[in-house]
């Protein structure tokens, strides 16, 4: 599935438009970064939301490499055999294992530690925050969306409206966004260096990834959009072609030139693209520019 790109242009931001603020909301910062979880019905409890960072909190204890008492920090110190490892563990690690034999190695835990350990971060968040929005789910939420630094699981939308708006963040002005999505199910998940520097690496060759800043993937597993947006970004410009042939998921790729590609899966998502229109059928890359301030 090709993709094609424009010369960059810019212009002013409009803001897009949301719904009315949801009747639950809190932000905690958990893994390092601040999490929001927005619930729209009021009739959820919200005790809901409690439950939901509770998980989020012991996903953290358990796979962070920065607690030293995390099973990944004691696995990485040779104190835990990986069979002993709670279950939770060794089905998240063998996920990793598979996902390191189909994108190529370049979804590879080891490649951040420089072969002196693991860290499986780059699926545990997205799989974290597929599992509180379970969680919000089961307590009767029909509408809600978990934010954490960027990845998003949602279902639903705000008060008044059928679907959430999902802005990109423009990889260059913060408080721009490079395009804008509308979803009612699914999940994004974005990697680049603008968030955490250079902390993902091309694994064959220990450098990190030329010719793009951000890679982010849309569809229906956060766990599996994060891990395919850190190992389409660790391609560099090849994981533009590589992550638009992902079957089930759409990818928006930001290149180092400043323009924006859009596989075929993300077109009936989008809102607007970078010049402020909504995409016809045969949109597939737009220039990139800013479109709207933080949503």
């Amino acid at each position: 599935m090709g993709l094609s790109v424009r010369a960059p242009h810019r212009q002013g931001a409009t803001r897009p438009p949301i719904g009315a603020a949801p009747a639950l909301r809190e932000v905690r910062e958990v893994m390092g970064i601040p999490v929001i979880v927005e619930v729209s019905e009021a009739s959820v409890p919200a005790a809901a939301i409690g439950r939901a960072f509770s998980w989020l909190e012991a996903v953290e204890k358990m796979f962070s490499t920065y607690r030293p008492d995390s099973e990944i920090s004691r696995i990485n110190r040779g104190e835990l055999a990986l069979d002993d490892a709670p279950a939770a563990v060794r089905s998240v690690l063998a996920r990793c294992e598979a996902l390191r034999e189909q994108t190529g190695g370049y979804f590879d835990i080891s490649a951040a530690t420089a072969g002196e350990g693991i860290d499986p971060s780059g699926l545990v968040k997205g799989w974290a925050v597929q599992g509180a929005g379970r969680l919000l789910a089961d307590a009767g939420a029909r509408g809600y969306c978990v934010n954490a630094g960027g990845d998003i699981c949602l279902r639903g939308g705000p008060p008044g409206r059928e679907a959430w708006q999902v802005g990109i963040q423009h990889p260059l002005q913060r408080m721009d966004v490079a395009a804008v999505l509308s979803l009612s199910s699914g999940a994004v998940a974005t990697s680049g260096a603008y968030e955490r520097g250079d902390h993902v690496v091309d694994p064959h060759t220990g450098r990190p990834p030329e010719g793009v800043l951000s890679v982010s993937i849309v569809g229906p597993d956060l766990a599996l959009a994060d891990a395919y947006a850190t190992a389409a970004f660790a391609m560099g410009r090849a994981g533009a072609e590589w992550a638009a042939a992902l079957p089930g998921y759409g990818a928006i790729v930001i290149f180092a030139e400043e323009t924006i590609a859009y596989s075929k899966g993300v077109e009936r998502y989008l809102v607007r693209t970078p010049r402020g229109e909504r995409p016809g059928p045969s949109v597939t890359a737009q220039t990139l520019m800013s479109v709207g301030g933080r949503r």
